[in-house]
């Protein structure tokens, strides 16, 4: 529905417009007039009209004046103008000042009228398109920024100057809001239908639209179902307000997510600030007010998960095809979370499942990858013991898949190669180094590489990283130069190429298309 005002002190013209506009009641509605200018554009910024019908000539502010206003004002109408004279100088500044087209009275038809306004409408409708085109973009330019500020602070104060223009960005307070899904490894690795990637974009996608309401917040996916949200005041000086309403945003927000995906969050929201320098300090302490709040396992500091004793201990257990061995190894793992009384780093979980994933491909052995009846269990609730025990009867079901389990084992050289390998993957060693750490000849090494592994040393080395890389590429905000190198890549290309030639794919198409 387009929305009409018509301005023109000849209250002949006026009727005679209405009559016409009426005609086409499903496509054009009158949303009022006035007979002066000044009226006109009072009416104007409180009605909001799609189109102004305008008489050059009018009391107090003339078309050509009213015009002008429109056109500082930057207010969203068009204007199409109506006059008596056939001369062009009558509209001509009307027109500079933006004015869509002008229409003789004396010629005026209801077939010209209704050809005027479809061009508009159709030229709205293109801008629009544009309009949403830009605003997307535009979106997406405030979200990696926030994100860089999150990480970095401010590294370029060229373009910060041009980002406080942005309302988001500007001088006034500014509060950091975290958030995170419970148990969000779980949720998505074993309930079905509940793909990662379709849960991030949809919680991303419903906090936009419930935050384009409010006329306020920016939100970014962090890492591990955990969401940044940036809320800013326009008032300087209300700094306590600002923090109390981004408290009722986020509990909005969490609600509804609650209520569509069934999933459960907790929420912290931080002091206010107006220096975006502070921002990753101020990230860092709302990150440890989350982190302490009394509820299911979330996410924990970059650092909380498997150090190299536990990824070793769990992958020798699984490798030796020891049941007991393996529920004791998880059972030290988790003792260190009871023991802190911290929580559950997602980061930790997620090293789990990878290590009983990476077995389960090293058996070629099929596997469903999920343990009895898991739709009647509540991922989002569960507890610290209920995880541990959850993940515990995971692991044994893919230990009892394999034939001769308790019979076979790596040797004592290939379980310290790999966890030699697993510990320096991100640094730069070769096959000749790792053997003198383990102070036997490389040609020995190579040899039990083949024999145990039916791989090289060089290909299971590649193969881990890819992998790591694989996982920084899904749940981190990292680019692509910045993974190579903290996956020991040391060549941008090269990593291209491996990672090309491991996955059948580039890193850009894998995250594109969700293959990780």
């Amino acid at each position: 529905m387009i929305h009409i005002f018509l301005a023109d002190d000849d209250i002949l013209i006026l009727n005679r417009l209405t009559e016409m506009i009426h005609t086409h009641p499903s496509e054009y509605e009158i949303t009022g007039q006035a007979t002066n200018g000044a009226i006109c554009l009072e009416l104007i910024e409180t009605l909001h009209p799609d189109i102004l019908l305008l008489d050059i000539d009018m009391p107090e502010k003339n078309g050509v004046e009213v015009t002008k206003e429109i056109f500082q004002r930057k207010l969203p109408v068009k204007v199409l103008i109506l006059s008596n004279y056939d001369t062009f100088s009558f509209v001509r500044d009307a027109m500079r000042y933006g004015a869509y087209d002008y229409l003789l009275k004396h010629q005026l038809t209801e077939h010209l009228l209704f050809d005027k306004l479809s061009e508009l409408t159709q030229l709205m409708k293109q801008e629009g398109v544009k309009t949403s085109q830009f605003s997307y973009f535009t979106t997406l330019a405030k979200q990696r920024y926030f994100s860089s500020l999150i990480h970095q602070g401010i590294t370029a104060p060229a373009e910060h100057s041009h980002m406080v223009t942005q309302r988001d960005f500007d001088k006034n307070p500014h509060c950091l809001a975290l958030m995170q899904i419970t148990n969000f490894i779980l949720v998505t690795h074993f309930s079905s239908g509940m793909n990662r990637e379709k849960l991030i974009d949809s919680v991303l996608n419903l906090a936009i639209s419930i935050f384009a309401t409010l006329d306020n917040g920016l939100i970014i996916h962090l890492e591990y179902g955990c969401f940044g949200i940036l809320f800013h005041s326009d008032n300087p000086y209300s700094e306590t307000d600002l923090c109390s309403q981004a408290a009722r945003c986020m509990r909005v927000l969490t609600a509804n997510i609650q209520k569509l995906f069934n999933v459960s969050c907790l929420f912290e929201v931080s002091p206010a600030f107006s220096d975006f320098q502070l921002l990753p300090q101020i990230y860092q302490q709302t990150f440890c007010s989350l982190s302490q709040q009394n509820f299911s396992p979330s996410l924990s500091s970059a650092e909380n998960g498997l150090n190299l004793l536990e990824e070793k201990n769990l992958m020798e257990a699984l490798s030796s095809l020891d049941i007991s061995r393996t529920r004791e190894s998880l059972h030290q793992i988790f003792a260190r979370y009871q023991k802190d009384s911290s929580i559950l780093s997602q980061k930790l979980i997620h090293q789990i499942l990878q290590l009983g994933f990476r077995f389960n491909q090293s058996q070629n052995t099929e596997f469903r990858n999920v343990p009895s009846q898991p739709q009647a269990i509540d991922f989002s609730h569960m507890s610290v013991e209920e995880i541990e025990k959850f993940l515990a009867n995971y692991l044994c079901s893919l230990l009892q898949n394999v034939p001769g389990v308790g019979s076979r084992r790596y040797s004592e050289h290939i379980q310290k190669a790999l966890s030699y390998i697993h510990e320096h993957f991100a640094e730069d060693f070769s096959l000749n180094d790792m053997a003198e750490h383990l102070h036997v000849s490389p040609t020995h090494l190579s040899r039990l590489f083949r024999k145990e592994l039916e791989t090289s040393f060089i290909d299971y080395l590649v193969t881990y990283r890819i992998e790591r890389a694989q996982q920084m590429l899904l749940h981190s905000n990292l680019d692509l130069k910045t993974i190579s190198e903290k996956t020991g890549f040391h060549g941008y290309n090269y990593f291209l190429r491996a990672y090309k030639d491991k996955t059948g794919h580039t890193p850009s198409y894998d995250l594109k298309n969700h293959n990780i």
